[in-house]
Order: structure tokens, then sequence, then C-alpha cells
């Protein structure tokens, strides 16, 4: 039998007995179903060959949908572990996922639009949500869209090359055909039509929520484009990048809702008064914001009493300048410096960046009031850590010294500090996730923990950084002391050599150029934060610190006094005796430290009190922090300042 028959023939056969146990005429048992699934997986591609097979594939949908009821919506979520369950379930999301893939593209929807027109999922109602077609088909709603993407400065940053997202303002209700209309300008130039805006694929997650893909999309090929999607969701144009076409064009969709879409674009701002009275009240299940900087997709069910998103997403763009003016950028970019989006699920195992960004859930069932307390709603001025963190991993930029799960904390200060105005302390203090106790994670506070660490006064490097505080301290610290535009020009310089081919150099050229960033030797600065290998136990240069050392008396930097300040102030604050260590770090953990804590914990736990928590034993007292442990920490500051500031304090 040729192949494509015998394909035809065996697909057919697994539609027509999975049918058949739906409406129980012969009832199969899991091994039977399962090999019929597996013969579903064998053929996948084969879902759009032809009418017969399409109709097929559609009414085995139905029927179970009929019968048993949706996935999700009647049925709990599909556990997906080490090795996929068995059962009907599973037969169908199979079905159903291939049906999204190869049968709604644009060659399939105009061969079937007789079979597809009215067509929809059932767990449409559940996620994306359900929604009503139009009462009126033949209605438009016109839109004005960028269509542009240009070249961005240092384009192998993640995501900078995706297309970029353009919301219309419309939903296609499942079961309906949208028709999109575009000037002849961008037909044939990778332009698409996406149906739908939750485009990550979940599918190999240990719990399947939702179909994992689950979004159409359609090239435009011609200034008229159908679309479909028997789930339905948001129109949104994809602008390729490099893409110069036309700069802003109208776009119109025909037999689609409204969906609540709020711009802030320059050429297309949404009123107040539009907002609240028109834009909020649309009823498509989802909701876009977008600026020239930020963009967010959330359920419709957290901003349909959302008062005021102009105040709301000027402060998401202030955010957006901090970070961007940090890591030397332009305000504006190629397309928005953030896109974050609510799901069913996070799109990794771990918090991640993307384009969308997705590490934010909800339930479909819930209605959360019209506005949801979240920080995508609330604003960035209370945004958790992780959102700028995240952030900071699809910048890809060069991190100094190797600390990259360290300095990825750093742009959550600029934002709030830099964009926002709000205090260094209060916007270093919220930079991290990993602590309760934030009021006492001041960036004095940061540096007394270190002092009377357990490392400190052995003349080791920090470690234990990730995800800490004290992991990026002293990045703070040279904003605080030289201003942000000393990070900022680093930063600039480094994205300028790759705009010309210039390699990046070692950690002491990178700390050179730090240091020629700011107009100032920062080598004790990074000394005391033991975040360079300057010196060996014997206090003698190393190969990396004499060149570093030439470089800075090449350059001229000068020391400086408000480095040997702060060093001076900071000796002045290391705790006395035990008492005062215990305070401080009762204050700093919120508790008594635990042995068992990660590291830096453990390094203060074992300098508690008299009990020998760790053997062997740093120093002849037991490691108990007293009036000797003052002293030793003491002496170690004024090695440092006597080190860099021979001379005493310096005249700038």
């Amino acid at each position: 039998m040729p192949f494509e028959e015998r394909m035809q023939t065996e697909l057919l056969g697994s539609f027509a007995a999975l049918k058949q146990h739906i409406k129980g005429i012969v009832v199969l048992n899991d091994d039977q179903i399962d090999v019929h699934k597996e013969k579903i997986k064998e053929h996948r591609y084969a879902f759009g060959h032809n009418r017969t097979i399409v109709k097929a594939a559609l009414d085995l949908v139905d029927t179970f949908e009929n019968v048993k009821g949706a996935l999700w919506r009647d049925h709990p979520e599909m556990n997906k572990r080490k090795a996929e369950p068995r059962g009907l379930n599973w037969a169908i999301y199979h079905v159903m996922q291939y049906i999204m893939d190869e049968v709604y593209t644009a060659n399939n929807l105009a061969k079937y639009e007789d079979l597809l027109d009215g067509y929809k999922f059932q767990c449409s109602d559940y996620f994306p949500g359900k929604v009503e077609p139009p009462a009126n088909p033949n209605k438009t709603h016109t839109v004005k869209v960028s269509a542009t993407q240009k070249k961005a400065i240092r384009d192998n940053r993640m995501y900078v090359q995706w297309p970029a997202r353009k919301p219309t303002g419309t939903y296609l209700a499942p079961g309906t055909i949208a028709t999109v209309t575009v000037p002849e300008a961008i037909v044939g130039k990778n332009y698409q039509v996406r149906v739908g805006s939750h485009s990550w694929d979940n599918t190999y997650k240990p719990r399947v929520a939702r179909i994992g893909r689950c979004t159409t999309v359609f090239p435009i090929n011609s200034t008229e484009v159908k679309v479909a999607n028997p789930l339905g969701g948001g129109i949104y144009i994809e602008v390729p990048y490099l893409a110069d076409a036309a700069d802003v064009i109208d776009v119109t969709v025909k037999n689609a809702i409204r969906s609540p879409y709020f711009s802030a674009k320059p050429f297309h701002k949404t009123t107040l008064e539009e907002w609240r009275n028109v834009e909020r009240n649309f009823k498509a299940p989802w909701a876009d914001f977008q600026s020239e900087k930020f963009m967010m997709n959330v359920p419709t069910s957290w901003i349909y009493k959302l008062d005021d998103p102009v105040t709301l997403m000027k402060d998401w763009d202030k955010a957006m300048d901090g970070m961007n003016y940090l890591f030397g950028f332009p305000e504006v970019q190629s397309k928005e410096t953030m896109y974050v989006q609510v799901d069913r699920q996070m799109r990794a195992s771990v918090f991640a960046p993307g384009y969308p960004s997705v590490n934010s859930t909800y339930d479909p069932r819930k209605d959360y009031g019209g506005n949801h307390n979240h920080h995508f709603i609330r604003g960035p001025r209370n945004v958790p850590a992780v959102v700028f963190h995240e952030r900071c991993h699809a910048y890809g930029i060069m991190h100094l010294l190797g600390l990259k799960e360290a300095t990825v904390h750093l742009p959550h200060v600029a934002a709030l500090n830099l964009g926002l105005g709000i205090d260094i302390d209060k916007a270093y203090q919220t930079s991290c996730v990993s602590y309760a106790n934030l009021e006492s994670r001041t960036v004095d506070n940061t540096a007394i923990s270190w002092m009377v660490g357990i490392y400190f006064a052995q003349k080791k490097s920090l470690v234990g950084v990730k995800y800490k505080h004290i992991g990026h301290a002293h990045f703070v610290y040279v904003a605080r002391l030289f201003g942000w535009k000393a990070l900022h020009n680093f930063y600039y310089s480094y994205n300028m050599d790759h705009e010309n081919g210039i390699p990046y150099g070692d950690s002491v050229d990178k700390f050179a150029r730090l240091c020629e960033s700011a107009g100032a030797d920062l080598r004790p600065l990074f000394h005391f934060w033991g975040r360079f290998d300057m010196w060996d136990g014997n206090n003698k240069a190393s190969v990396a610190a004499k060149r570093l050392e030439a470089h800075i008396d090449a350059k001229k930097l000068p020391a400086s006094a408000k480095i040997y300040d702060l060093l001076v102030r900071y000796k002045s604050m290391v705790p006395k005796n035990n008492k005062e260590f215990q305070e401080f770090t009762r204050k700093w953990w919120g508790r008594k430290p635990r042995i068992e804590g990660f590291c830096h914990e453990a390094g203060h736990a074992r300098q508690w009190d008299s009990q020998v928590l760790k053997e062997p034993t740093v120093w002849p007292n037991g490691d108990i922090y007293d009036e000797k442990s003052c002293a030793r920490v003491e002496a170690c500051m004024q090695e440092i300042i006597d080190m860099y500031f021979p001379n005493g304090r310096p005249k700038k």
C-alpha cells in the first residue's frame, strides 16, 4: 500500500476507533487507546493533508467535548511527569494540538474555510477565555501600528532579532474567521499576523495547563489576510527585525471583537477618558498595554476597574529608562525594553527572561475584581526583584569579574533609584528576593555583614554571592560615590566595542575600564569587597594586580577621597564585642543565624558564641566573635587603607 494511502487509512482508523470508544460503542482499554495515540502522533503532519482527514479530526474533538466535556474546563489539569500518562484525554490532547499545528495554516484555511468557519475548541471557555462572536460580523476596527523594527545596538542580545509584536486592540472569538487588511507596503516582506498572545510552547512541562502551542500565525502575502484559531485570541501584527517597509500604518480588522487596549505610543495615545469610558469595558478576556518601552498582556479580569493606566505606564517607562541608561542603551530601542505576560504557568521551570517574559500565572476561573493587586498593575515601585533580574539576563550584559547571578540585581536598583527617584537604599533593599528582613538590608549594613563574616579577616574572596545583596553592593557603591554615569559609561563603551567588532578583554581590562569610567582608582573599594585578587597571603602583588596598577598609573587615575572616607567610616562601624556582633547579626538575619545556612549565614553562626559549630576552627578562640575579632577586622581595614592611601586622605 502506498505510504500516503496507508497513512490516511491508519489515521482515519484511529479516529474512528477513538470516536466509537467515546460513544461507548466499542470500549477500549488504555493499552488499545495508546496504540491509537501513537499512530496519531506518527502521522501528525498529515492532519491537514486533505478534506477527509480534516473533517474526521474536527469531528473527533467535537464528539469528545460533547460527550466527555472539554479538557481543562471539565477535566482536571493533565500532569505529565517522567512519562506521558495514558488514557483518552492524552490522545485527544494530541489530536487538538495537531489540528492547531497543521490545519490552522494560511493554505488550509483557504482550502477548508467552510469546515473551520464556526468550529471551536470548547476548552477555549477555560483558556484563553470565553467570549461571544461579534454581533455584526461586518463591523471593522482600524488601528495605527508601527511597522518598523530598526537595527538595535548590540543586537546579539536575547530576543532582539525576534519579530516585534503589535497589538491591534481586537480579539478573535473562537469559531470565527477574521479578515485583516494592511497596506501594500508590508505585503510579502515577512510580516505576519498572530492570533493569540501566548506564544511559548508549554508542551513538555511537568504540568500541562493548556494546549502546548496555542497561537496561529498567518504570513502577510496580500493586503487581505484571513485568520482563525479554534481557541480564539488577540490579533497582533508581527514586524520582522530590520523591517523598514513603512513607518506607521493603518490596520483594519473585520469580524473580531474589541479588546481592552491602552496605547502610550506617540502616534496613538489612549486618553484617560477613552480608557475609563470605552477601552476597559470591552469583554475580550485579555488586555494589552503598550508604550515605546514597555508592553504587558494581562487578563481583563485584572484591569476592568483600573482607573489610571497613564501614570502606571509612565512609571514603567521611567523604570525602563533607568535600566537602559545603566547599561548604555538608548531610551527607545528597536522594540520594547520589556514585554511581560500572564499565562497558566511560567514559561520555564524557573524564573526566566523572554519575549514575552512569563513569570506570573493566574486562575481562569477567578474574577480578580478588575484592579488586581499585582505588580504589573500596581507598577514598578513595588516590583519583586526577580522581574528586573530576569530582564538583565536578556540584556546579555558583560558581567564584570564573572558575577553573572550577582550583577543581575543591579538594574533593579537603577530602575527604582535612577528611573523612579526612590532612595538608593530603599531600591537596594528590594533588589534581592532571598531575605524577608529587608529593612536591615541597607548598603552600609551589607558592608558590616561582610566585615564580620568568616572570610574578611582571613583575606579571602567573597563567595556565595548569587541572589544575595552582598553580591552587587560594590556596584551600588560606585553609583553612590561616582554617580550612575560611571556605570553607564562602562557598559556603553562595551556596547560600542561590540558595534565596532572589538572583542572584550580579560578581567583586568574590564576592571581598568571601570576605573576609567569612574575617573578614579577603584581598587581599594573592590579590594575591600574581596572582589579582586590583588594580593596573595603575603601581601605580594599578583601579576594581574601589577598590570592593573600600571594601567591606572598610565591613565593618571587619582586615588579617591570618597573611597578613603568610606573605608575609614566602615572601620569605625565594626562591632566591638560579641554583644554588638549578636545584636547586628540578629537584625541582619531577622533571627539568630543558622550554621546550616548558606555560606555567609553559616559564617555568622559559627561566630555567635563559644560553642564550636564547625571544625576546624579558624581562630584560636574557637571562632567566637569578640574583642580580638574586632581588632582583626580593624587591622584588615587599616591594611587596605594604608595599601592604597600611604599618604593619608587624598585632596579629592
